[in-house]
């Protein structure tokens, strides 16, 4: 009996011991961590949990990413940790600053999470010059630097080869501003330039890519910049301009010629918004583009444009507004033109109206910086700095900071605004005190979560995305209603989703591939399966660009093609609409073949489109699988339930949203009961909503969104400077 009694007492103990020593070898500390790391912005946070012994779950919160790429990859680089219990990962292609991002975070997570946390030397990196080519946002080709390493460091940064400057500013401000930063503080987890956080990230990846050529890990190379934590007070100012796109420049000159001492807020490493990249304005009998160009005569009848204005929007509840967009359209401009030396290249009818075709001379052209052209029009940022440098002289206490992001207004005890809270790119909090608040953020185009509140959806971009709904929630706060805030964002283009910026095609294979998704020469489906019609709510027929594009659900649509019509095309070429198929802007730099030429390559085409998810082959059930539709509908659309079909999708591209705070004539943004809130105003996409109509699309004559930068941050700049001199 003790015999037995003795060897269960030592098993048990034995047991304990197994146990206690198993306790002590556990792999995990058990519990949930978090951790987050810069992808293409910053903000990309990684969830676990852990037992003992195994990552149990893990979650991928990629929302701040573009959607379409880094948000998608979520999901599979979660797989992927799960099934390697590590971060040692493939990635997603496509989607490789979203993927370094996740797997900097997990390793950040394992070193919170491990019993033993492994220690490990930092890879030296081979001395050399490094030359990497990676996708950016230019859609004619790829990025191109050459990163020097020696000594174990990152010494210098060229790119030698870049097409984002064909579009815009922005590349040079990345490269200007960021370059440095990676150079001081030997990371690539670095926050981007916001504004050209595209540009930004594919400088970073250039020198992720050159790091691993050396021999690195760029989990080393990726710590995130230390944030400040300080607080500092400025006041004493009349107007603060929170937002230096083309309207609140517009609206900060105004004020100070108005004698205001005037604070500037700008978010990006750079001011201008939108309004650098465009055309022009619409201009209504400017005296002096009459003048000059027309003999002192009117080139327009104003009236005509009014009356059709009221009658597209359907009320007279804003004539009042609109009389101001309408007849101060040219004598805004006259004003900054007179005051600020801003110059537009004539009546020349170079850009005619949406809707009225006798208005050939609606719009003017911005003059061009040494004659230099972007793809979406003129260079003429230079007009904007010299505007706001000028009306930064006006007083000696006038300023403006970029990089700077204004968070929320300040209000007293009693509620009323009495300035704006903001948060530098370092860190450093900043409440700025004034007498008024002038709201001048550009919309909400970057907030996905806004534009699906809206929407329903969010688009393809083209216009700002640091225009993230900052202006138009401040106004909110402190009981600012809104204005046919669902009126549909301004889709200009159309393109397929996925832009293809690789060498895996030539560009006139590039360009037959946007020509198959955005002819009107096809079957439309819409997301749902059904066939798309251009007639809009009302059963007018859409006569817009973008036909079908601004009316679809979710702003995009599918061109399907049966078997047959695709070995036609491989055979005896595509039809004649088709093949006159052009992309405004975001063309790739080919040539869609003439009608009736063989495409004999059409297969590889096809290829590529499928494998970059531009395309979609199979049965309506396969493709309603796919594309989440409901296999019936879509059988009964493409019309059979058998055959083979190809859906060449086609997506709409925005330069900005147009829904917006309420505002009276003065700019004042108004209250749920129609009162004026007198010492806080709004003006361009943040108040443009009350020329325009919920549902529909913005009042489609041309250049008027630029014209009403130029119409409202002249009165709002001039009231605002009015109420401050009245404040005691």
């Amino acid at each position: 009996m003790n015999r037995i009694l003795k060897s269960i007492l030592c098993a048990t103990i034995t047991a304990s011991l197994i146990g206690c020593n198993s306790s002590k070898e556990a792999k995990y500390k058990a519990g949930t961590y978090s951790a987050e790391a810069s992808g293409h912005n910053p903000g990309v946070k990684v969830t676990a949990e852990f037992s003992a012994n195994e990552l149990k779950k893990v979650t991928v919160d990629a929302s701040n990413e573009t959607e379409s790429i880094g948000g998608k990859a979520a999901s599979e680089l979660e797989k992927q940790l799960l099934k390697n219990q590590s971060a040692e990962i493939d990635g997603v292609s496509g989607a490789t600053e979203t993927s370094n991002a996740v797997k900097n975070a997990f390793k950040d997570i394992l070193s919170q999470a491990q019993t033993k946390p492994e220690t490990k030397e930092m890879k030296a990196l081979k001395d050399g010059q490094y030359t990497e080519t990676v996708a950016s946002f230019g859609v004619s080709g790829m990025m191109t630097g050459v990163v020097t390493i020696k000594d174990n460091k990152i010494t210098d940064i060229e790119i030698t080869e870049e097409h984002d400057s064909e579009t815009a500013q922005w590349f040079n401000v990345a490269k200007e501003k960021l370059i440095p930063r990676i150079l001081e503080a030997q990371s690539v987890g670095i926050d981007s330039i916001t504004g050209a956080t595209t540009s930004s990230g594919a400088i970073k990846n250039i020198v992720s890519r050159a790091i691993e050529s050396a021999g690195g890990d760029v989990s080393d190379w990726s710590k995130t910049s230390e944030k400040k934590t300080d607080v500092k007070k400025i006041d004493g100012y009349d107007v603060i301009v929170v937002g230096l796109g083309g309207s609140g420049v517009l609206s900060y000159a105004s004020a100070a010629k108005s004698g205001a001492k005037v604070f500037g807020i700008e978010a990006a490493g750079e001011i201008g918004g939108n309004s650098v990249s465009v055309y022009g304005p619409m201009a209504l009998n400017s005296k002096n583009l009459k003048d000059k160009y027309n003999n002192g005569q009117d080139y327009i009848n104003a009236d005509d444009v009014y009356n059709t204005w009221i009658k597209y929007v359907g009320t007279e509840e804003k004539e009042d507004v609109i009389k101001k967009a309408v007849y101060n359209s040219g004598s805004a401009l006259d004003y900054y033109m007179d005051n600020f030396d801003f110059s537009f290249d004539g009546m020349n009818g170079l850009l005619g109206s949406f809707v009225v075709p006798e208005w050939t001379k609606e719009w003017t052209v911005y003059t061009a910086d040494n004659k230099k052209w972007y793809k979406f029009g003129p260079d003429h940022t230079y007009q904007f700095k010299h505007a706001l440098d000028k009306a930064k002289q006006m007083n000696e206490k006038n300023d403006y900071m970029l990089e700077l992001s204004a968070k929320e207004l300040i209000t007293d005890k009693d509620g009323k605004v009495v300035g704006v809270k903001a948060i530098s790119y370092d860190g450093t909090t900043y409440e700025i005190y004034g007498k008024t608040v002038i709201l001048a953020t550009g919309g909400f185009l970057g907030n996905d979560e806004m534009m699906k509140e809206v929407y329903g959806s969010s688009v393809h971009k083209i216009g700002d995305t640091v225009n993230d709904g900052t202006g138009i929630k401040m106004g909110q706060s402190v009981g600012g209603a809104t204005y046919a805030l669902g009126t549909l964002p301004m889709v200009h283009i159309s393109q397929v989703p996925n832009i293809i910026r690789d060498d895996s095609l030539t560009a006139d294979q590039k360009a037959i591939l946007s020509a198959l998704a955005i002819t009107q020469d096809a079957k439309q489906v819409n997301e749902k399966g059904e066939l798309l019609s251009n007639l809009d709510e009302s059963g007018t027929e859409n006569k817009e660009l973008t036909v079908g594009v601004v009316f679809a659900p979710g702003f995009h649509y599918y061109n399907a093609y049966t078997q047959e019509q695709i070995d036609a095309i491989k055979n005896k070429g595509l039809s004649e609409a088709t093949s006159k198929v052009s992309v405004f802007g975001l063309d790739q730099g080919g040539k869609v073949p003439a009608a009736n030429t063989p495409i004999t390559d059409l297969d590889k085409i096809i290829d590529a489109a499928i494998a970059t998810n531009n395309a979609f082959k199979g049965t309506a059930k396969e493709l309603a699988e796919k594309l989440n539709m409901d296999k019936d509908i879509l059988a009964k659309t493409l019309g059979s339930d058998k055959d083979t079909y190809y859906l060449f999708e086609c997506a709409g591209y925005s330069y900005g949203t147009v829904g917006s705070l309420d505002v009276d004539v003065n700019m004042n943004v108004l209250t749920k009961d129609g009162k004026p809130i007198t010492n806080l105003f709004a003006v361009g996409q943040d108040s443009e909503g009350v020329g325009n109509k919920s549902g529909a699309a913005y009042s489609p004559w041309g250049g008027q969104a630029q014209s009403w930068t130029f119409v409202s941050g002249q009165i709002a700049g001039e009231q605002a400077a009015k109420v401050a001199n009245e404040t005691k």
